[in-house]
């Protein structure tokens, strides 16, 4: 059985596209790789429709934050997130 991580959305990088970064313990919890795809809904009722798919990618060396991801613009925007929104991750 797949599993899912808790995560909290936290402002993008410039310039990424379609990708969401994530802690390398995030990404072997839920069973994912860099490439993988990776669906991100939200973890709270909401009348937003919040629903995205996302490439994994890995945040960069010193921002190995668990319980973090950086969600680029393109999918904020696609899947109606805002920075700060508790979302739930897992594989697609």
């Amino acid at each position: 059985m797949p599993y899912k991580a808790k995560v909290v959305i936290r402002a993008p990088y410039e310039g990424d596209k379609g990708i969401v970064r994530m802690d390398k313990k995030t990404m072997e919890y839920i069973g994912v790789k860099k490439g993988d795809a990776v669906e991100i809904t939200a973890s709270f009722w909401s009348v937003r429709g919040t629903y995205t798919i996302a490439r994994v990618e890995e945040l960069p060396e010193g921002e190995e934050e668990v319980g973090i991801i950086r969600l680029a613009k393109d999918r904020l925007e696609d899947g109606n997130f805002r920075v700060g929104d508790k979302v739930i991750i897992s594989k697609a």
